[in-house]
Parts: structure tokens; C-alpha cells; sequence
């Protein structure tokens, strides 16, 4: 039986993009099938003027409460530096090389409802964004997998 993967996606936080990504490789790398269904901030995250641009950002990518703000801060400023210095991808590059390694074993698909409550269309997105399917595509992807809410 075919070894499945869905992560709901609802955060645009930089940091959740990170787990988005770290989960997704292992579990591709593992043989399993990822399917990503972008909801709420996560399909604004995915967003051609937003993406690209996260892992440059300040405290204001990583929506989290005030107490966390000293580690966020580390986070952001560790983050920062390893893209600046080649040691890491941005969160985007990270995407992009999954879906080229991994093919049709990768999806992701923006949720319509929210596309048409934020005001997203699917030109709006990156390329890594292979269509807008509602809910019941996706749970039809990944009966009898492993689902993750991020």
C-alpha cells in the first residue's frame, strides 16, 4: 500500500514553512506520497509577492505571541544568516527542488474557498502551487495516510 502524507497548511508564518518543508523532504525521501492543501495565511504565504520574500523578513514573518519574540528573533536572525552565507535555501528553493526531484509524489493545491475569501486567484501563486482543489480532493489524495496541521 502506498505510503501518504497531507499537511493542511494554514499558517503563513515562516517558521511553520519551515516544518512544512522538513516533514515533506523526509517523508518524500521515505517513498511516501506529500500532498499540501494551502489554507487561511498558509495559501498567502504561497503567494508570488509573498514566498519568495519570508526568509528575508523580520519578526513580522512569524506571527507568534510576545513571549516567544526572543526566540523567534534567534530564529529569524540564525535563518538569515545560513541563507546569506549559502549555507541553507530559502523556504521557496526548498519547494521548488522537492517538486523537481519528486514530481507527481509532491502536490500542492490552494484551497478555493479560501482563494476567493482572501482574494487569490491561482496566477497569484508561485509556480510550485499545482492547482485550487476544495477539501474533498484532497482527503480523497490522502485516504489512509498520515494528515499534519501546521
Amino acid at each position: 500500500m502506498e505510503r501518504k502524507l497531507g499537511i493542511v497548511f494554514a499558517s503563513g508564518a515562516a517558521n511553520r514553512i519551515c516544518c512544512l518543508v522538513v516533514y515533506g523532504a523526509a517523508a518524500l525521501a521515505s517513498g511516501y506520497k506529500v500532498t499540501v492543501h494551502l489554507v487561511n495565511e498558509g495559501l498567502v504565504a504561497f503567494r508570488k509577492d509573498v514566498l519568495p520574500k519570508l526568509n528575508a523578513g523580520g519578526l513580522e514573518t512569524a506571527m507568534s505571541p510576545p513571549m516567544y519574540a526572543p526566540y523567534v528573533e534567534t530564529y529569524l536572525k540564525n535563518l538569515k544568516e545560513a541563507v546569506a552565507k549559502g549555507a541553507l535555501k530559502t523556504w521557496y528553493d526548498f519547494l521548488k527542488d522537492l517538486k523537481s526531484q519528486y514530481g507527481d509524489r509532491f502536490k500542492i493545491y490552494a484551497c478555493p474557498l479560501a482563494a476567493q475569501l482572501y482574494g487569490i486567484s491561482k496566477g497569484d501563486l508561485v509556480d510550485v502551487v499545482d492547482d485550487i482543489r476544495g477539501a474533498e480532493y484532497f482527503l480523497e489524495e490522502v485516504y489512509g495516510g498520515v494528515v499534519m496541521y501546521l
